[in-house]
């Protein structure tokens, strides 16, 4: 499971996916990215062009009829995605990119207390061996709520840990090469092909230890990414 990680600012967005700033701004650098936040989103608008937008992180299907959101919708399995309802529609034609710079893992099997002197999983920080920008393969959707607004959303594919993540966890996100995203984004790609995608999504990561802090979803600093 993956339920934090680290967001780039817009600038750094649109630099790295050549894209005109729209919205110069409005998205900071997070350290501390956590489920039901809005997160910044990359999907093809209704004339096939890459837009940058803002989405909850925390999918909510457009057939939705409850007034509270549905709660753990921020992972998607990707080995189920497309039999389950929660899912099967985008991960068919609503599919985006989650611009990260990294994301955080705790290991089950390295115990250690936190500031409050209770045993914890200890954290990890997981990034491109040369710090690049990634590309969180997800999903997104688009959903009125109870006073009719749209409510975008999203949620990042998950698939067994490979490479050297699999050392401290089980999962992992789907990490998109630069030579995948346009097959990814396009609306007429197959789900066979958005399955190949995924089995040769990217396993070349490096990862190190950080604070406990990061457990707090109410912290948010660079010091969080300090190796310990």
């Amino acid at each position: 499971m993956c339920g934090r990680y680290v967001s780039p600012d817009d600038r750094a967005i649109e630099q790295f996916w050549h894209i005109g700033a729209r919205n110069s701004g409005q998205w900071i650098r997070r350290y501390n990215v956590a489920p039901t936040t809005q997160v910044p989103m990359l999907r093809l608008d209704e004339h096939g062009v890459l837009e940058l937008d803002g989405a909850r992180w925390g999918l909510i299907p457009t057939w939705w009829k409850k007034p509270v959101p549905p709660t753990f919708s921020f992972n998607a399995r990707s080995e189920e995605a497309a039999s389950k309802p929660m899912w099967r529609q985008a991960i068919r034609a609503q599919r985006c990119i989650m611009p990260a710079l990294g994301w955080y893992e705790w290991n089950e099997k390295e115990q250690v207390r936190n500031r409050a002197g209770r045993l914890v999983n200890q954290p990890y920080y997981h990034h491109a061996p040369d710090d690049s920008m990634l590309a969180i393969a997800g999903l997104w959707s688009a959903w009125a709520g109870p006073d009719e607004q749209e409510v975008l959303s999203c949620a990042l594919l998950t698939r067994d840990a490979a490479g050297p993540v699999a050392a401290i966890h089980h999962r992992m996100p789907v990490i998109l090469a630069p030579e995948q995203f346009d097959l990814w984004l396009s609306p007429s790609t197959s789900i066979e092909q958005v399955h190949n995608a995924i089995a040769i999504s990217r396993e070349d990561f490096d990862a190190y230890p950080v604070t406990t802090d990061v457990g707090n979803n109410r912290n948010d600093y660079p010091e969080l990414l300090e190796r310990i």
